[in-house]
């Protein structure tokens, strides 16, 4: 699973051909190649007669679209055979370009032109060309599942176009192409066969409704459509600036659309498909990805302001970026990443995953020390407890600052060292909540008081506990875990295994983090079985078996997924 996830296991892989192919086509003059393996076809190649540019650019066919540009490449492997074909649709060009005035004519017409003006786009900009790409790619034993149509803006009017279109023209070769849009205005009403990628804050990407011009055009129009990632949001200072943000959202808006570069795009989502978050996502996630202005890095939270789009729901990804960023969660599930630099951190509750990534990193508590507990499993991960149960997995993070009461009634922040014995400042030391840690083999580990955190980390381990109110975390593996005392917490992350729970009860919690396919929203009722006395839960690819409990004895409030 992943955000741009699209017909095949491999969205990665064509996301990442499709997003080189579209920014090739905006500057193809003297620019290297996307990618490896990728070059060119020729006009000659393809027995093509329509004009074609010093560089091997195909321009508009008919009177009227003569300032669309596409480009036509091969795809061939380690031994130069070829194994796939890619068209790339220009988008609007800035003053340089050929013929920008024609680019925004064709734009305006898509929007309040002719109602068939959008969907008719490709075939009267390109319809030789593509008779000719498809003719090449069969007598090439090319198939349709093997090209790849991209374009960004008005470039992806041209991709939802051909999807549009496909079926009923060019023999229908088309029909099973891949179609990735990126910022596109429209989106193709024949299901899901294209992947619109966009920003619900850039005000190009979906302003019409479809391929309709209503007055919600002029204003938000986040509304979610089947082919589109629904809750993208480009963080950069437009998004950010209050000011800025008291002037009416909309495409009439200048400001607006500094969410809408192709370059915006390729730098942020890059950062989204190298996450290490990127298989938790799905494509209608709540992903806020920043694109400041260096000099705004350091000094401006990036977090979900919820501006220019419909309410999100579920977990929250935001990711930084290699600078020195300010990542913020709220109150709810979130997972930050801070990538390289000297990053700081805040969250406001929940259960959250916080990665520093490289540099000196810093999680801010935003209330006194004595708010929270503090586990450390001896591998990296540092596990912060806040006074409402909520838990944040912490890696790479330096320092804690907390906020304790100063003279008179103000504050003062502390900074605490982030240590193996535990958290520093100077030489005051707060020990870490007690507990036993495995390694990469089965262990058995036996709690010993009240409070006891266990970390059976790798291998298959025993995890047992008389005592109450421990937290167990098994780690990978299968594990087993026996709890006698109550309240106890079961926590689960990444791939987990398959694990057992003996003397579960209805005051434990079961807390799954970071498990693929079992996100917030995750309905355990659906994946539940009973096996003669024991529940079975399927939780994304693994399990937990609770030994000696009916499934009538669960109830929503003992799960957390996020």
């Amino acid at each position: 699973m992943g955000l741009f996830d699209y017909k095949s296991a491999d969205g990665k892989a064509l996301y990442s051909d499709a997003i080189a192919l579209t920014l090739y086509a905006y500057t193809p003059t003297g620019q290297p190649l996307p990618a490896t393996g990728w070059a060119p076809v020729a006009a000659t190649a393809l027995g093509y007669q329509g004009k074609v540019g010093a560089q091997g650019t195909f321009f508009g066919e008919k009177d009227g679209f003569t300032s669309a540009e596409a480009e036509v490449l091969g795809k061939y492997d380690a031994a130069g055979k070829l194994v796939g074909i890619g068209v790339a649709f220009r988008g609007t060009g800035g003053l340089g370009y050929s013929d920008t005035f024609g680019d925004m004519k064709n734009n305006l017409l898509a929007a309040i032109g002719p109602s068939d003006y959008a969907s008719n786009y490709a075939k009267n900009a390109f319809d030789n060309l593509l008779k000719a790409v498809a003719a090449f790619a069969i007598a090439n034993g090319i198939a349709a599942k093997d090209v790849l149509i991209s374009g960004h803006s008005l470039g992806g009017l041209g991709v939802n176009s051909v999807a549009e279109l496909s079926a009923s023209n060019w023999g229908g070769f088309f029909k099973d192409a891949n179609y990735i849009a990126f910022a596109s205005p429209t989106q193709s009403s024949t299901g899901n066969n294209v992947l619109n990628i966009g920003y619900e804050n850039d005000p190009v990407f979906r302003v019409l409704d479809g391929t309709t011009f209503s007055t919600a055009s002029m204003g938000k129009h986040d509304k979610p459509h089947d082919s589109t990632t629904d809750n993208i949001v480009n963080f950069n200072d437009n998004y950010a600036s209050t000011a800025q943000n008291l002037v009416p959202f909309s495409i009439v808006n200048p400001l607006s659309w500094s969410a809408h570069s192709s370059l915006g795009y390729a730098d942020g989502l890059n950062r989204v498909i190298d996450s290490k978050f990127y298989n938790l996502t799905g494509k209608d996630s709540t992903i806020i990805v920043s694109n400041l202005e260096a000099s705004s890095r350091g000094k401006t939270w990036v977090e979900d302001l919820g501006r220019s789009g419909e309410p999100h729901t579920g977990s929250t990804f935001i990711i930084g970026t290699d600078s020195n960023d300010w990542l913020k969660g709220g109150a709810g599930n979130d997972f930050l990443e801070g990538r390289a630099g000297d990053d700081r951190f805040r969250d406001d509750g929940g259960f959250n995953i916080l990665l520093g990534g490289q540099g000196y990193n810093t999680f801010e508590l935003q209330k006194p020390l004595q708010n929270f507990s503090f586990a450390n499993d001896g591998d990296g991960t540092l596990y912060v407890r806040d006074a409402y149960g909520g838990i944040s997995m912490t890696r790479d993070i330096g320092a804690l600052v907390s906020k304790e009461s100063g003279s008179w009634w103000g504050s003062k922040e502390i900074t605490w060292g982030v240590t193996a014995k535990g958290l520093t400042n100077g030489n005051e030391l707060t020990q870490y909540n007690h507990s036993l840690s495995g390694d990469g083999y089965g262990n058995a580990l036996h709690a010993t008081a009240d409070g006891d955190w266990l970390f059976g980390l790798g291998g298959d381990d025993r995890l047992i506990s008389d005592k109450g109110h421990v937290t167990f975390v098994g780690g990978a593996g299968n594990d087993v875990m026996t709890a006698v005392g109550g309240g106890n917490t079961f926590l689960f992350s990444g791939a987990f295994g398959f694990d057992a729970i003996n003397g579960y009860q209805g005051g434990d919690k079961l807390v799954f983090m970071g498990v693929e396919g079992a996100g917030q929203g995750y309905d355990y009722k659906q994946h539940v079985a009973q096996t003669g006395g024991d529940t079975v839960l399927k939780i994304g690819d693994f399990a937990v078996t609770l030994i000696g409990v009916g499934v009538t004895n669960l109830s929503d409030s003992a799960f957390v997924f996020a």
